[in-house]
């Protein structure tokens, strides 16, 4: 008998739960049998109005009947549009099929993105049929907006963004970015509707160019003689087929040198080989430019153009000849992989102060008159050569003289410098400072101060000295006498 009343029990709470769930079109779990009540109102609607219509056609029924029928038929058909776009658009989804880092015809990074709608109105993997309603796409999104991010969620892209007018079911949708800012992956930002969707993808490399992408920020720099430059390269592979590749450059004149470094290493490489994983390299050109150089060879101030190259290792052997000038479109037919890179040397400027003695001796009363050579023992013209001499305190100085207006390099130019001690001055050694001071290319050159040391002495006694050694030759006559009559005893 409990048995019984339990099973009783049990079938009214099953029965109470099923009468609380009627489905409701606000219900997410319910919203395709929604639809599926909708569609069955609507066909049932529209069943009837062809009825209707074809009675009133021929005058069987009356016009409020008709409009009655038409109305029914009209507000089912919005119910059924409502019912499908609901569900239809409730996640609208875009993919991407890939995105391809290339280098244009221009030399520039573009990337190439594909995309694809993936959700083209498919409810519970069915398509929608909606042959009666026209102008309703259940297929595609329209107004999409896509743009590339980097890791600060600034755009990269140009343009900024890129505008897809439709996105039909399940085609593939190409755009072609140019990109600003030199990344292997990117965010790529698509907005449509009221959605925002951002995926963070790594651009794949076009394997069909079948060549090493060389860049530089650097590509054009200014070092002074004797001095080295550091071009900061950056190596992509392009390539499926070839990943050892020989490090040369052409065009260099003779007398620069030059070696390939690895960062951060510094180690020197002649090649360099890229694996599976790793198909990106940066490495330093350091040039290293001569004291002197050769006219016949460069030029000071006057910019020298050249190639750092990247050769597949089965081709090194048909760019073996490094005294060759190569052109580009020479450089075009070897097809090797290469960019111009540009280096201005510029002249140094260095003075230099010489004399035939930096050591005076002087008597009280007299002073020091000399001459000092200035120099240009650098690269580059001096322009305003001013020549100063720093004393001791209640000394005179001067130079003629105190400004020279330009000196040439490997030219000299003569001063003459005066000093005057005082009058009172005590016997000691002094010294006086020569500073120089010189620009050149409007540049401040550094010079190193000369010191003129002197000494001073006082003047001799003669009659005392003369007395002095009388003196002394009188006792020793005496002690000589002395001592002989000394003996005598």
């Amino acid at each position: 008998m409990g048995r019984l009343v339990g099973l009783a029990l049990a079938l009214v709470v099953a029965h109470f739960a099923a009468a609380q769930m009627l489905y409701n079109p606000n219900d997410e779990r319910f919203k395709s049998l929604y639809l599926e009540k909708t569609q069955s109102d609507y066909r049932m609607q529209k069943q009837d109005f062809q009825r209707q219509k074809l009675l009133h056609d021929k005058g069987l029924i009356s016009e409020r009947d008709y409009s009655q029928s038409e109305a029914s038929f009209k507000a089912a058909q919005i119910t059924y549009q409502q019912a499908i776009l609901s569900l239809a658009f409730e996640q609208p989804h875009i993919t991407i099929d890939n995105g391809v880092k290339y280098q244009g015809k221009d030399g520039k990074k573009r990337v190439r993105l594909t995309l694809r709608n993936t959700t083209g109105g498919l409810i519970e993997g069915k398509k929608i049929e909606l042959e009666d309603f026209e102008g309703i796409k259940t297929d595609r999104i329209a107004n999409v907006y896509v743009s590339l991010l980097n890791d600060t969620k600034a755009i990269v892209s140009k343009p900024y963004e890129a505008k897809i007018e439709t996105m039909p079911f399940n085609r593939p949708v190409a755009l072609d970015f140019f990109l600003l800012q030199d990344l292997d992956n990117v965010t790529v930002k698509c907005v449509y509707g009221d959605k925002t969707d951002e995926k963070k993808i790594f651009l794949q490399k076009d394997e069909s160019a079948n060549r090493v992408l060389i860049s530089s920020d650097q590509f054009s720099q200014e070092a002074d003689l004797g001095a080295r430059a550091n071009y900061n390269l950056t190596l992509e592979l392009f390539s499926s087929s070839d990943n050892v590749y020989k490090l040369d450059v052409f065009n260099l004149p003779r007398q620069i040198a030059c070696d390939f470094l690895e960062d951060p290493t510094n180690a020197r490489l002649s090649q360099v080989k890229f694996s599976q994983d790793v198909n990106s390299r940066k490495i330093a050109l350091a040039i290293y430019l001569p004291d002197r150089y050769d006219s016949a060879s460069f030029m000071i101030d006057a910019p020298i153009a050249f190639y750092a190259a990247a050769i597949p290792r089965a081709q090194a052997e048909n760019v073996a000849d490094k005294e060759k000038k190569y052109t580009v479109a020479e450089l075009d037919r070897l097809n090797i992989s290469y960019i111009r890179l540009e280096l201005v040397p510029r002249g140094v400027g260095r003075i230099e102060v010489r004399a035939a003695n930096f050591y005076q001796e002087l008597k009280p009363g007299e002073r020091v008159q000399m001459n000092l050579t200035v120099y240009n023992d650098g690269t580059r013209r001096l322009d305003n050569i001013k020549v100063q001499a720093e004393s001791p305190l209640n000394w005179t100085s001067t130079i003629l003289p105190d400004l020279v207006p330009s000196l040439l390099p490997g030219k000299e130019e003569t001063v003459s410098v005066t000093i005057i001690p005082p009058g009172d001055v005590s016997v000691g050694d002094y010294e006086t400072t020569i500073k120089t001071e010189a620009f050149a290319s409007s540049r401040k050159v550094d010079s190193e101060d000369k010191k003129i040391r002197i000494h001073i002495y006082s003047s001799a006694n003669v009659f005392g000295t003369v007395a002095l050694i009388l003196l002394l030759v009188g006792i020793l006559v005496g002690v000589v006498v002395f001592g002989v009559r000394l003996s005598r005893r």
